[in-house]
């Protein structure tokens, strides 16, 4: 199943972790992902040079969060450390056609050229980020004392899911003792606090509605939007080598889960003799907003109901109380990407929460 080497943490090998990236690689650029999402390019970017570390030799494994499918911490920032000292690498290596000259003096000059080659393409590439807040000025009024701002936090989450949350809120200098977003003098750039930002990292793997009710109750602060889009949960299942063992997502959580477990056991014999079955591949797309422009609230992601259907009912008038103070509206949605195998199983997903979602071809 793609072998658990620590917690949550699978390996991939040769030919399967190649067809991994190539499937992950295509299935980013048939989501048609906007602005909502982690930037799609760059990850894709991440992908490729991690193909050409693997073909290079650079590397011989891709480690995989068990229960997302994508690529864990260890992984993407593999790529981010390389592309840090790339250049100082070819520096002291030299040039290529002097180490391509020595290559029957020795092997080590062989695994050289690789190397070279494997750094040289980092020049000019914009790689994915594993943690990065940037804080926009929206539009500043001096005589008023507010500013308006857009918080946009790019990261692997602990959950090994690959999100950007989106913030936009105004803040008024009447209303504030300590500001959660400094103005330099310029009026032109800001930056949060460190409270503000540690108060952010700690929200991002909460739902919207969650983190707007948290940001909301900062003094000083009036929030308009929170917004998620997420990369993954990915299942695949990739055929073994001169008939050996398939590798699978081994560890995926909740409805998604149950569906896949269902999948895999869906023939009585062991999926042992996969040499004739297609590599699969099915990526989600979530995205999760509230806001007080959003004109119906309602969920329609198959795999996370809104916090309201989630509660207790004990809960749920504890809850409605504090909703009522703060004006906004939550919607939920998600899109797939699958390959022909793994299709029924979104349809199935999407039937079984009544919900109406968008599944692309994976070709």
């Amino acid at each position: 199943m793609g072998e658990l080497v620590t917690l949550h943490t699978q390996e991939l090998l040769g030919a399967q972790a190649r067809g991994y990236l190539d499937r992950v690689h295509r299935a980013l650029r048939a989501a048609r992902l906007n602005n909502t999402f982690p930037d799609r390019r760059r990850l894709q970017c991440s992908l490729e040079l991690l193909g050409h570390a693997l073909d290079g030799g650079i590397y011989e494994e891709l480690y995989l969060d068990s229960r997302t499918g994508l690529p864990n911490l260890a992984t993407l920032t593999r790529v981010l450390t390389d592309q840090e000292v790339a250049q100082d690498s070819l520096t002291r290596m030299g040039e290529r056609d002097e180490l391509e000259a020595r290559l029957e003096e020795a092997e080590v000059f062989g695994r050289l050229v690789d190397k070279h080659d494997y750094y040289q393409r980092f020049q000019g590439r914009e790689l994915a980020p594993v943690d990065d807040q940037r804080v926009l000025l929206r539009r500043h009024d001096p005589s008023a004392g507010e500013a308006a701002f857009r918080i946009e936090l790019t990261k692997l989450d602990g959950s090994g899911l690959y999100l950007r949350l989106t913030i936009e809120l105004t803040q008024v200098a009447k209303l504030w003792r300590r500001r959660a977003i400094d103005l330099e003098d310029d009026g032109e750039t800001a930056a949060a606090s460190l409270a503000f930002r540690s108060t952010i990292y700690r929200c991002a793997h909460l739902d919207a509605e969650t983190i707007f009710v948290r940001l909301h109750g900062i003094e000083g602060v009036a929030v308009e939007r929170v917004q998620r889009g997420i990369i993954g949960p990915a299942l695949y299942f990739l055929p073994g080598e001169d008939h050996g063992l398939p590798a699978f997502t081994a560890e995926p959580e909740g409805t998604l889960g149950d569906a896949w477990r269902r999948w895999l056991q869906q023939d009585p014999e062991p999926r042992a003799e996969v040499q004739a079955e297609p590599a699969e591949l099915l990526m989600s797309f979530a995205t999760d907003s509230a806001a007080i422009d959003v004109r119906e609230e309602r969920s329609n992601d198959p795999l996370s109901a809104l916090l309201t259907d989630r509660l207790q009912t004990s809960e749920r008038a504890r809850y409605g109380a504090l909703r009522e103070r703060y004006p906004f509206r939550v919607f939920k949605d998600r899109k797939f990407v699958a390959t022909r195998g793994l299709k029924p199983l979104a349809r199935a997903l999407c039937e079984r929460a009544n919900t109406r979602n968008l599944i692309y071809d994976l070709r």
